[in-house]
């Protein structure tokens, strides 16, 4: 089902009365602090973020996207990545099928998203590293494999909408994107001698594919600290990522940036404005990222960022 009709399943649902969702609706995960959701919603000046406007609050905020009413309505339930990294595909999916019925928090948009799917779901590596090496044989033993597997046990009807992995939405931690960027050949892990330094995500890429939702967090991360992606990032990430996900049956229509407050990105052309506005320009510098950028961006910890981004979403999506 197309990911706007999903969500109009999803937001639109709750509000009396609702209009069908326009072709262009977005979808706007909102994963931050009551602060950060309501200088979304109530800004100084201009429209503010609603779920109206394709927004969803990522659980376990407790007031939802602050707009009144039921908070739970329009709330995203989530799951660990790492939890299910070690869970057979039945116990995965039916944990991802509880989630959508309802979140651990109560939320009830009926969506989930695994937050986050990252090192630990690539393929083992090549035993040699070497020019023409093979890559090593999939095995269904393999986290990717597994979460592949639980996906494919989902992809049948579920009542709110869609398919049951529809309804799934994956937060890709910077390692996995920024890995295929950096990479090379039809599996995207070769490096400039043709050899297999980077890892391959062959057993994760068809599970990926089935998803409602691929949320690329567009920065680095470690420990707790996050940067910014360079320019040169965000022109090589959306062509990259979204051309591998393609290969393996995925819709460019379900790919999202996920972006952040995390100071300006090197390489930003001269005069692009706020860290903000120079991120916005960036996303929307090659025709993949713009793409992208029209299903609609996520935002996390958006902080003292957030009336800049909110600037820059009313001047796209009015």
């Amino acid at each position: 089902m197309p990911r706007t009709i999903l969500l109009a399943g999803a937001a639109c649902a709750a509000l009396a009365p609702c209009a069908p969702a326009a072709a262009q609706t977005p979808l706007v995960l909102v994963y931050d602090t009551d602060a950060g959701v309501h200088a979304l919603v109530n800004p100084a000046s201009g429209p503010g973020l609603t779920p109206g406007r394709g927004a969803l609050r990522q659980e376990p905020g407790p007031g939802g996207m602050l707009t009144g009413g039921d908070p739970t309505r329009f709330a995203v339930a989530k799951v660990s990545g790492a939890d299910l990294e070690h869970m057979s595909p039945r116990a995965m999916a039916s944990l991802l099928r509880a989630r959508i019925r309802r979140g651990e928090h109560g939320a009830q948009a009926h969506l989930v998203t695994v937050d986050e799917l990252g090192a630990p779901y690539a393929d083992a590596r090549p035993r040699r590293v070497v020019r023409g090496a093979r890559l090593p044989r999939v095995s269904p033993r393999w986290p990717g494999s597994r979460f592949t597997q639980a996906m494919r046990l989902l992809d049948r009807p579920s009542p709110y909408g869609g398919t049951w992995a529809s309804r799934v939405h994956v937060y890709l931690a910077p390692t996995v994107h920024s890995s295929i960027a950096a990479g090379r050949g039809p599996q995207r892990n070769l490096g400039r001698d043709g050899k297999p330094h980077l890892r391959s995500w062959r057993a994760v890429m068809p599970g990926l594919a089935l998803a409602g939702g691929v949320h690329l967090q567009m920065y680095h991360a470690r420990g707790g600290a996050r940067w910014a992606f360079t320019a040169g990032e965000w022109r090589r990430v959306p062509a990259a990522t979204v051309g591998l996900l393609r290969r393996y049956g995925g819709d460019a229509a379900r790919v999202h940036f996920v972006m952040s407050a995390v100071g300006m990105p090197a390489g930003a052309p001269a005069g692009c404005g706020s860290p903000a506005a120079c991120t916005w320009t960036l996303a929307s510098s090659t025709p993949w990222g713009r793409t992208v950028l029209a299903n609609g961006p996520g935002v996390y910890r958006i902080g003292p960022d957030a009336p800049d981004w909110l600037a820059q979403f009313n001047a796209r999506f009015p």
